[in-house]
This record gives C-alpha cells, structure tokens and sequence, in this order.
C-alpha cells in the first residue's frame, strides 16, 4: 500500500527551497518536483493536505494550492475527493522532456494517427487535406524548372526565404493587419511557431490563458512547457469576455492563446468588437497574445475580420499563419508576424532549433500565395462539396445529434443527446472507425457529451464512416441504458 507523507517529513525534502528565485509558489513548485524526480517520494505517496502544509511551512494556503496546481498541471501530482493527493509520476533517469513527449502522444489521439494510424478503416481524427491540385503541382513544375539557380543557394534561410517573407506581408496586409516583411518569421507550420512562442514567452509555472475547449496540439505544447493552464469557457459567439477579463485581472497571465477564426474544435469567429476588447485586456494587462489564425483562409464565402493584431499598436501580438490546412500539410510553411523586437528573440530560438526552413518548400509556397485568390475558391468549392455529404449523412442516420452549420473551418462540434464520448469512441473502434472525443480539447476534462467530425475525407469515406458511426452509436446506447438499469436494481436490491 502506498504511504503517506506527514508534513515535517515533506519539509525536509525541499531543503532550502526559499532560496531559490521567484515568486513563492513557484520556489515550492520547483522544490517538490525535484524531491520526486530524485526518488523522495514514490507514485502513490499521498502528500500533506494543502492546509497542513502551508502551516508547516509558514506560507499561505494559496501558495501551496498554487504549487499543487501546477503540478498537477504537468502530470506529477492527482488530486481524488476524499482520498487527497497523490504522488502519480516517478522520477527517472529519463529526461524530462522525454517523459513529457511520450505522455502527450499517448493522450493526442490525433497526432498518434499520424505517427501510427489508427488501425481503424475510416479516421475522423485529423483536420488535413490532400494538396490542392492543380495549383501545387504548377508551383512545383515551376520551381523545378528554376532550379538550378536555387541550388546555387547554400540552403540555410534563418527567418525565410525574402521573396516568401514579402508575399507572407502582403496576404496579412490584404487581410487587415499591415505588416512588412522584416515582421515575418518562417517557420515549418503553425506547430512549430506555437512552440516558439511558447518558449519564448513561459517559464515553468507561468500561467497561461486559453479557451476550453481548445487546440488540443496547443495544450500538450504549453503543458510540456510547465505553464499553468488557465482554462476559460467558450462556445459558438467565441470566448467568454467577461470570464476572460477575470482570469487575466486574477491571474496576470504571460501569454493568452486564442483561436479566433473558425475556432478548433467549435468553429466560432469572433466578432471584430470582441478581437478589439481583448486587444485592449491584452494591452491593460501586459499580456502577450499568441493568435493562431491557421484556419482563417478556409471560409465559407464571408472572411473574418481583421486579426486582433490590427486593433492596437501597443499589445504585443504575436500573429500566427500557415498554409497546411489551406494547400498541403506536407508544405511545412507556416509563419509568425510581430513587432521586430519580438521577432528578434523568436528568430534567434528559430535558428538554433533548425537553421531555417526548406528553400526549395519556400519557393513553392511563395509561388502558391501569388494564386492564393483562386486556391482559397477551389478549396472552398470542394469543402462545402464535403460538408454538405457529411450534414446529410448525418441528418439520415444520427438525427438526435446536434451541430450548428459552420461559416468555415474544416469540421463540426457535435453534441450527443446522452452518453460520454470517450466510451462512444471505445465502442466505434471496434466497429472500424476513428473519432475524437470532446475531452481531448479540453483543458479540465470537460466536453464528454461533445465530438469533433471533421468534413476532410472523400464524399465516399464520409458516408462509410457515418454509417459505421450509427452502427457503434446503436450498439452503444443500449448496452449503457442497460448498464444504467441494472445499476439502479443493485441499488434498490
């Protein structure tokens, strides 16, 4: 049986922990980790209760209810109504961003599909097209035929090609955020520049504000960088201001995270009057925004306003884009826009991580934004072609789910009448199709009566994989129903 550490014993594995810099909680934080990364205590240990240890040690309940959260945050620490808190990770000789590496690809359902496959016959898990053709192989055909005056490049690109940088300025200026090309920054995807600002931005312990649900890529990220997680609801009119405007005031975060363009997973668009209050709390506040914009070229005939980057001068924004979901995900172009004295540092953290991109992926993409009016239409034609297969399967065969129509994106936020969609994913495995549960974007576990079902596959594809959804949601209701019932006659038994 696992023991339980009494206070006195605890205080005496975090040695000097006052000595160390920073805000008290986060000096405690720090301290308990290392204690259990060193072996002081192993998984199972039940920890002093808050309480107790906050008089141990001389300090406020709410620093030691901060440090608590935060490792919990990062996976050390489990709290269970009436049994306390727990010990839930041991330390190693792994390194930690390894640990941290394999347990968020053992909880993205998604990025583990594209590493791994889902075994199943039909995936709804990613949001990702093939290349739009015939654009992609005309830009490719053209760079092929230039070169041999591109290999005479020594191939190393620091922030970007220029030509791709300047195109880059010109699509966000287009799109109401004026920009030059000395505040682009290339990068391999959007991933890659929410990791950037996220490293850049955070430190261990640092709070960090985001929609719940929200990108689930965009929580592993800011888990892995030992941020505290600062979860504020949203839903279809976009993220709530005024529960936002109390979690910044509360937390003083460093960085808030924002989808505000056919949010991932809801599909919400935030209003233009919205985008200028949180440039304001932004600005109030001193809170940087990381604004990933990744979707915003995939509407449905009415574009989005202007990115909330173009409603102050003096917030710093840092504008994310990308052209994965737009043209190919094999690209690997996406960027990052901000005001040069944050693109300076960004730029530096960019080059040592990989000494730029791929002059030749550049070249191509630079060529591609040239026709980015036609792409935009052509993707959109074939988009709506797959939605409205999807609304109709959808409308026949699972008429008691519900959905709002979206006004772009690439899928829909669907509710269940009843059930819990992880269990409703456990039971469609099996009868051969891949779908992801509406916890898996969110930060607190909630969204278990929501799913996410992208309209990325071939019309074909989508009708079998509905199909094969009504079969597992057939099958699924009754045997929980019947659990249900026979749960209740033990009770009266």
């Amino acid at each position: 049986m696992a023991r339980a550490a009494d206070p006195s014993e605890f205080e005496g594995h975090l040695r000097d922990w006052r000595s160390r810099r920073g805000p008290v909680y986060r000096k405690l934080t720090d301290a308990i980790r290392t204690a259990i990364t060193e072996g002081a205590f192993a998984v199972g240990t039940t920890i002093p209760p808050e309480r107790k240890l906050a008089e141990a040690l001389g300090v406020s309940r709410t620093t030691v209810v901060g440090a608590y959260q935060a490792l919990r945050d990062e996976g050390w620490l489990e709290s269970v109504q009436g049994s306390g808190t727990r010990v839930t990770r041991a330390g190693s000789a792994v390194p930690a961003f390894e640990s941290a590496g394999d347990a968020a690809r053992r909880r993205n359902t998604a990025f583990r599909g594209l590493i791994d496959s889902s075994g199943s016959a039909i995936s709804f898990l990613g949001l990702h097209m093939p290349a739009i053709s015939p654009a992609f192989e005309e830009a490719l055909a053209e760079t092929a035929r230039d070169a041999r005056a591109l290999l005479r490049h020594h191939g190393y690109t620091g922030l970007g090609l220029p030509i791709l940088r300047e195109a880059i300025a010109s699509h966000l200026t287009r799109g109401g955020l004026p920009t030059r090309a000395a505040e682009v920054l290339v990068t391999h995807g959007a991933q890659q520049a929410i990791r950037l600002a996220a490293d850049l931005l955070l430190r261990r312990g640092d709070a960090v504000v985001l929609e719940d649900p929200t990108y689930l890529g965009a929580i592993d990220l800011f888990g892995a960088a030992g941020a505290r997680l600062v979860p504020v609801p949203t839903g279809r009119n976009g993220i709530s201001l005024d529960r936002l405007a109390e979690a910044m005031t509360r937390e003083r975060p460093r960085a808030l995270y924002l989808m505000p363009n056919y949010q991932n997973p809801v599909g919400s668009v935030l209003s233009a009057a919205a985008r200028r209050e949180i440039a304001a709390l932004a600005e109030k506040h001193e809170t940087a925004v990381i604004e990933d914009g990744t979707l915003e070229d995939l509407d449905f005939g009415t574009p989005p306003p202007p990115p909330i980057g173009a409603h102050s001068s003096r917030a710093r924004v840092i504008t994310i884009g990308s052209l994965s979901k737009l043209i190919w995900g094999g690209l690997r172009v996406g960027w990052l826009r901000a005001a040069e004295p944050i693109l300076s540092p960004l730029s530096q953290l960019k080059v040592m991580n990989d000494l730029g991109n791929s002059p030749l992926s550049q070249t191509v993409a630079a060529r591609l934004m040239r026709k980015l009016p036609a792409i935009r239409a052509d993707r959109r034609e074939q988009l709506t072609e797959r939605f409205e297969c999807l609304a109709t399967e959808l409308s026949q065969r699972l008429p008691d789910w519900t959905w709002e129509r979206p006004t772009g994106g690439l899928s829909i936020w669907v509710r269940l009448p009843r059930g819990d969609s992880e269990e409703l994913a456990a039971v469609a495995l099996r009868h051969g199709v891949a779908i992801l549960p509406g916890s898996m974007f969110s930060p607190t576990n909630r969204c278990r009566d929501f799913i996410r079902l992208p309209f990325c596959l071939d019309p074909r594809e989508i009708r079998d994989g509905i199909r094969r959804l009504a079969r597992a949601w057939n099958a699924y209701v009754p045997s929980r129903e019947r659990e249900s019932v026979a749960a209740l006659q033990h009770v009266v038994v």
